[in-house]
């Protein structure tokens, strides 16, 4: 008899820590309107003086964070957008960038260079029509944090750590950062013509902002 209660009690104890676990777990939507991902390409080649640098911003964002309340470090999130969202030279945004991004592409340009990214040659948009990012995170202390981050592109994926600062405050959550990345760490070659005399430069800078929402702050 004591034994049987001794299980029974054992027992209790577990399904008590398992729905501990789950009270601790909340999930948020991300809230698209309210986020926003871009990073700068910039032009090189002896010909570059003839080229623009561009702006990429993410349009169609999706995805959600599962925030893990007794140990944020193993919090999980996973996002995903359409390559043909993909919006090239936002005028609002370029203007907001700086003397690097002080000429003006004309629609030809934007167009030609959202034709060129979408190439096989590049992301190609055709047969890969979504790049998608999971992890988890943030780890480290307030003023240093990283995500451990996995980028799904090209039928491949991509292993990173990136800085961020992520902020809970009940319903709402945001997650910003800024990091630098080269074509070559993520598995993609430059667009290059001209036999390179103007080329896309290897190095690309990131910028995201990353807002969500519970599900009770929507009802």
């Amino acid at each position: 008899m004591r034994r049987i209660l001794a299980i029974a009690a054992a027992l209790a104890g577990l399904t008590g820590g398992f729905a501990a676990g789950a009270q601790d777990a909340r999930v948020y939507s991300i809230d698209p309107a309210a986020s926003e991902i871009h990073w700068l390409v910039y032009k090189a080649g002896t010909l570059s003086r003839l080229g623009h640098n561009h702006v990429i911003s993410v349009a169609g964002l999706t995805g959600k964070v599962t925030v893990n309340g007794a140990e944020l470090g193993k919090s999980q999130f996973e996002l995903a957008f359409p390559v043909a969202s993909l919006v090239v030279d936002d005028p609002k945004l370029r203007s907001g960038l700086g003397a690097d991004f002080a000429s003006v592409p004309t629609a030809d340009d934007v167009a030609g260079t959202r034709k060129n990214m979408l190439t096989d040659k590049v992301l190609d948009g055709e047969k890969y029509q979504t790049i998608a990012v999971k992890g988890s995170g943030p780890s480290g202390p307030a003023d240093s944090q990283t995500l451990k981050l996995t980028v799904e592109l090209l039928g491949r994926t991509v292993d990173l750590m990136v800085p961020t600062k992520v902020v809970v405050n009940g319903e709402r959550l945001t997650a910003t950062g800024e990091f630098e990345l080269t074509h070559a760490q993520l598995g993609m070659k430059p667009f290059t013509v001209m036999l390179g005399a103007l080329q896309v430069a290897d190095g690309m800078k990131f910028s995201y902002k990353i807002t969500a929402a519970s599900a009770s702050a929507k009802n």
